[in-house]
């Protein structure tokens, strides 16, 4: 066990590096290209300006997983735990921050969008973090590996829901129980009853980690 890691520390530094480094070259991808150039280009790729937001919401959850398997190694679990692992999480938004605000320029009329897509983020990747914590530590207790598991189910909840939600013969509302699903209908302004879902959900998420949370912490307590 040690002591609980700072924002600054090389294994939190490693993450948010790679965090600022996919979403800024998402960014790049998102931005369309100048006049000047295109009309020097006979076939132009033009990419979707939400592929940054959905590159930033994927990675932000995978970042939030990354911090909560570090967690399960700090010292003692304690409620203030989980307020350590919401300061990353938090922390991470603020160094994506600036290319949050020049993505801006790609939703015009939808400034709203950003701020609402941040606290989403945040939600998602601080969920993920404690979904993390838990399954790391339920692995330790048993000696087993719990890595491809973690990451195999984020990645079902990334990609499953908002996969089924394109089908006609599911409602399309299943798409909002994905980050990504959520994300596409956030930056295109969505309705009040579409953010109630894609908000409860990583909320019902959250809260359903809480008994084995309070579970693990007596646990080491107790020993």
């Amino acid at each position: 066990m040690r002591r609980p890691e700072s924002v600054f520390s090389a294994s939190s530094v490693q993450g948010l590096v790679l965090l600022l480094v996919i979403c800024g070259g998402a960014l790049l991808l998102s931005v369309p290209a100048g006049s000047r150039v295109s009309d020097l280009i006979v076939r132009q790729w033009t990419p979707s300006p939400v592929l940054f937001h959905m590159a930033y919401v994927a990675f932000a959850s995978l970042l939030g997983v990354h911090r909560g398997m570090a967690a399960s190694r700090w010292n003692r679990l304690r409620w203030h735990t989980l307020g350590t692992l919401a300061a990353h999480v938090l922390f991470a938004q603020l160094v994506v921050l600036p290319l949050l605000v020049f993505a801006r320029a790609l939703l015009p009329g939808r400034g709203s969008a950003t701020a609402l897509l941040i606290a989403y983020t945040s939600l998602c990747a601080f969920t993920f973090a404690v979904i993390g914590l838990r399954i790391d530590c339920w692995g330790r207790a048993r000696r087993a590996h719990t890595f491809f598991l973690q990451y195999t189910l984020l990645g079902a909840v990334l990609i499953v829901p908002w996969a089924l939600g394109l089908l006609s013969a599911v409602p399309s509302a299943l798409s909002l129980l994905s980050p990504l699903g959520a994300t596409l209908r956030i930056v295109r302004l969505a309705t009040p009853a579409e953010l109630a879902i894609a908000f409860a959900f990583p909320v019902l998420l959250c809260l359903g980690q809480m008994p084995g949370m309070r579970r693990l912490i007596r646990r080491a307590h107790a020993v």
